[in-house]
């Protein structure tokens, strides 16, 4: 085949983003280089208030701030070639492998520092699992920045409309008490056939990913590990009977998997255009929903509970290349990004996801947010504010799922992490797709043979990555 000389100069300059190590801005000796992702409207945070500012406290220093859209990529090539930045974001899914690959500063002694460290108080602000999640053979190598929950979302207007239609059979909003049990009937309740009044409305709708099985999963009882994290452990009957209670509710109609990779509406589209009166999903989805949908009467509910009342989480983290030229600056401004104010900052302007630090979530500064303004339509938002009449229906329950139980220290938000998480949810994501495909006439034992292929090709990936390694087979 042959390739024109504009295709040829495209794939240089496509590779060479890649292979160009952090820039070094001025080549002065007090630079940070802070490297993030996200969408561009993120930058008033991460740029604006946070690179900015901490420059504004360092006058010294000049915080190189980059944006990528294939940050773990460059992550990946940077450290083969010996270099990082002094600050990295990065995702809890591939946090052990960095750890494993020597990408990340060990932390422990800074943190001990007697003048730049963490105080009693700081440390004790992050959520306990989650800092605990982070400790590799009782080491730290990054901070929490955030803890995006998932919750279940509701259309008033649906509820109430069945209940006016119905008032010898009515349905409650979702509460924090709501068992597996209650969710199906609720769901089973609300779907309705279209008529010459309105559409059709599905009981429930979710996006098919890894998230919400495990969600179930979890909810069943399950685990996904092993204690030493080299077996996984999905092959399990929490993970039968996670599948088969997804599969009864679209057996009975209740929920219409959606498939569609060409188009069309998918189920937050069909949330938000009053098709669904029940919906699972992060809690990024809270400003999108407002954003795309200003008149939707919604609110958000903590998720049903089932044998366990764990809920899906997931973090992102700050942390320093091992080969970065100033890890003390880095670890200044790791120190400053997860300090209250910084931590407010973040869920005030983008309130995609509750900061990993519970003073926030337990002060006044949480049950409101300016959030931010779109500087080319006036009066108009990127994120909307939250006004404080509106926390009740849109955050409260953030607190319920990230407040520790005064019994057990325990709180429902858990956040699944480990040395292969990444594959394992691979996995998960296609082994729930060919199961929902299935659903209306699967049964337990098809769902064994899903769980039994995803746990071998699990453990194969492993084996093959500890061979490379020369590190022993595992013995299972």
């Amino acid at each position: 085949m042959r390739v024109s000389t504009g295709v040829l100069i495209g794939l240089v300059v496509a590779t060479a983003a890649v292979l160009v190590p952090p820039r070094v801005a001025g080549l002065g000796r007090d630079v940070v280089t802070m490297t993030i992702w996200g969408q561009p409207f993120e930058d008033r945070l991460f740029k604006d208030l946070y690179a900015r500012g901490f420059e504004k406290l360092h006058p010294g220093v000049s915080v190189d701030y980059q944006r990528h859209s294939d940050v773990d990529a460059k992550y990946n090539v940077w450290h083969a070639q010996g270099t990082g930045p002094e600050v990295m974001r990065l995702r809890i899914t591939t946090y052990h492998q960095m750890v494993a690959r020597g990408m990340l500063e060990p932390l422990d002694e800074y943190i001990k520092d007697s003048k730049l460290g963490l105080t009693p108080r700081e440390l004790a602000a992050f959520p306990p699992q989650l800092l605990e999640t982070l400790r590799v053979d009782g080491h730290l190598y990054a901070l929490p920045e955030d803890t995006a929950q998932f919750g279940l979302y509701y259309n008033r207007a649906i509820f109430d409309e069945h209940n006016r239609l119905h008032p010898g059979d009515l349905v409650s909003y979702p509460t924090s008490a709501w068992t597996w049990a209650d969710f199906r009937s609720a769901a089973k309740k609300l779907t309705r056939p279209a008529d010459a009044s309105h559409g059709p409305v599905s009981g429930f709708d979710v996006v098919i990913w890894e998230w919400p099985f495990m969600e179930f999963f979890f909810q069943a009882g399950g685990e996904l590990w092993t204690s030493d994290g080299l077996s996984t452990t999905i092959n399990s009957p929490a993970a039968v009977e996670a599948l088969m209670f997804l599969g009864a509710m679209v057996q009975d109609g209740s929920w219409k998997p959606y498939f569609s990779q060409l188009g069309g509406l998918g189920p937050p589209d069909r949330f938000q255009n009053g098709q669904v009166a029940m919906y699972l999903d992060g809690s990024w989805m809270v400003p999108a929903f407002e954003v795309n949908a200003p008149k939707l009467d919604f609110a958000v509910a903590v998720p049903a509970k089932g044998k366990s009342d764990r809920n899906m989480g997931g973090s992102v983290l700050w942390g320093i290349s091992s080969h970065a030229r100033r890890k003390d600056l880095g670890w200044e401004m790791v120190h400053w990004l997860v300090q209250e104010p910084q931590a407010a900052s973040y869920w005030d302007t983008l309130r995609v996801a509750p900061p990993a630090h519970l003073g926030v979530i337990r002060s006044p500064s949480f049950g409101s947010t300016k959030g931010v303004a779109d500087p080319s339509r006036p009066g108009m938002y990127l994120v909307p504010p939250m006004p404080a009449e509106r926390f009740k229906d849109r955050a409260q329950w953030l607190v319920e799922l990230m407040t520790p139980d005064p019994a057990t220290g325990v709180a429902r938000s858990y956040i699944p992490a480990g040395l292969y998480q990444a594959r394992l949810e691979e996995e998960i994501r296609e082994m729930f797709k060919e199961f929902l495909q299935r659903a209306g006439a699967a049964d337990a034992a098809f769902a064994r043979g899903l769980l039994e292929r995803t746990e071998r090709n699990v453990h194969a990936f492993i084996d093959r990555d500890r061979a490379a390694r020369n590190l022993p087979p595992v013995r299972r």
